[in-house]
């Protein structure tokens, strides 16, 4: 039957366990968040396609009487979204925009059949902050 001293395996596992903890915490400042989202981020190449996949959908926002009155449509969505005192973009303070605190939400998230993976709202919050330009 062996005998293991374990006082001296203690200091052993804690460098271990701060070297694994050092290591990961420098791996996640090297790594960008969302390394497939673009630098500059287009309205029709990049907003529209997330739009009309998770929100302009029959019984969201999209039709005649879309959900919030925000239509989302392609040819009517950039116009919605702008409206002059909606408050769903805010370029000055773009985490107060409504589209992206909808978004992001933990408790009730847009759309409601599941939130959007962090990549996705992040390029949301990206356009917006960029101006929100309809390019």
């Amino acid at each position: 039957m062996a005998i293991y001293n374990y006082k001296k395996l203690i200091p052993v596992l804690l460098i271990g366990i701060v070297g694994i903890s050092s290591f990961s915490c420098i791996h996640q400042v090297a790594n960008k968040p969302c390394p497939t989202n673009p630098d500059s981020v287009f309205f029709s190449r990049d907003i529209i396609p997330l739009l009309n996949a998770n929100c302009n959908t029959i019984g969201c926002h999209s039709g005649g009487n879309p959900a919030g009155k925000l239509n989302l449509e392609a040819s009517k969505a950039y116009t919605s979204l702008k409206k002059s005192g909606s408050g769903y973009i805010d370029t000055l303070d773009s985490k107060n925009s409504i589209i992206y605190i909808q978004m992001s939400s933990s408790s009730q998230p847009m759309p409601p059949t599941g939130k959007l993976s962090d990549c996705k709202i992040d390029l949301v919050l990206k356009w917006i902050e960029q101006g929100a330009k309809n390019n």
